[in-house]
């Protein structure tokens, strides 16, 4: 159950693949929103997954483990290096089963490859999907 909950967040973050940036949902602060997921980054990449398992709202985390996340992130990570810096980030809104939700996009560079980074965030700012993608 906890990794089809899972895989419904990260199917939910791959639609976002094709977006270009709409219009956070009102009441979302940019800055905030990159702020957000900024730490989230930085967690995933310190591998604090008990953390980022924390920062998930409670429905979203009733479906899913830190061992989950570290699952995804590793497979995802593993062989890219060392974390160097962000490179660029960027933020779009979205919405889905009548939920609107901000989205903060990070691209980052490693030592030896770059990775995609989205966290999407509902407007309280509590984190409701990630997705990890190599570059």
């Amino acid at each position: 159950m906890k990794r089809k909950t899972l895989a419904v967040l990260l199917a939910l973050c791959l639609l976002l693949c094709g977006c270009k940036g709409r219009p956070l949902p009102g009441g979302m602060d940019e800055a905030a929103l990159l702020q957000a997921g900024q730490d989230v980054v930085l967690l995933l990449v310190d591998g604090d997954y008990e953390a980022v398992y924390a920062a998930l709202r409670d429905d979203v985390a009733a479906g899913t483990s830190a061992e989950d996340i570290a699952a995804l992130a590793e497979s995802q990570l593993k062989g890219m290096g060392g974390y160097r810096q962000i490179t660029d980030r960027m933020t779009t809104g979205q919405s889905s089963g009548g939920e609107d939700y901000g989205v903060a996009v990070f691209y980052c560079e490693f030592s030896k490859d770059t990775a995609l980074f989205r966290l999407a965030f509902d407007q309280e700012q509590r984190l409701i999907g990630l997705e990890i993608q190599k570059q």
